[in-house]
């Protein structure tokens, strides 16, 4: 019977890391990516609502952090969400054409990295920002742009 339980445990726990350990396929994670951006970019958009945030957020994991070691270091969900929700009921998001657009993507393990052209106050740049996946959701962004 110890015997038994000693194997089943050992099963499980092949079958648990062979799960965490597979992740997205590089397609899967470039769709993934590919997505949030045009979630990134509607609530940017005039009319954008709470809701718009909502649905970007159920994107992130629960310990979801966000960093830019430039614009203020590393923020949680949680502040990085209530700053979404500040921003636009301050009526700061009246964009009419998206803000990013992804040029290149190179998917990795459970991670992508992404190169994105930004048109801000008319000047366009490129920016490199990595997401790193648990799952199907995003657990951390993090943006390597000044």
């Amino acid at each position: 019977m110890k015997f038994l339980s000693v194997l089943f445990f050992g099963l499980f726990t092949a079958l648990v890391n062979a799960s965490e350990v597979s992740g997205l396929s590089s397609d899967d994670l470039k769709a993934r990516v590919t997505f949030i951006n045009e979630l990134q970019n509607k609530i940017l958009m005039k009319g954008s609502l709470v809701k718009d945030i909502d649905a970007l957020f159920s994107n992130f994991t629960d310990d979801f952090t966000y960093v830019h070691e430039i614009y203020g270091g590393t923020y949680s969900r949680e502040h990085l969400y209530n700053n979404y929700v500040k921003f636009l009921k301050a009526g700061n998001y009246q964009r009419t054409a998206d803000r990013y657009r992804i040029v290149s993507m190179i998917a990795g393990h459970n991670a992508i990295s992404i190169e994105r052209e930004q048109t801000y106050e008319g000047v366009t740049s490129n920016h490199l920002t990595v997401f790193e996946f648990k799952g199907k959701q995003v657990s951390k962004i993090i943006e390597y742009w000044k």
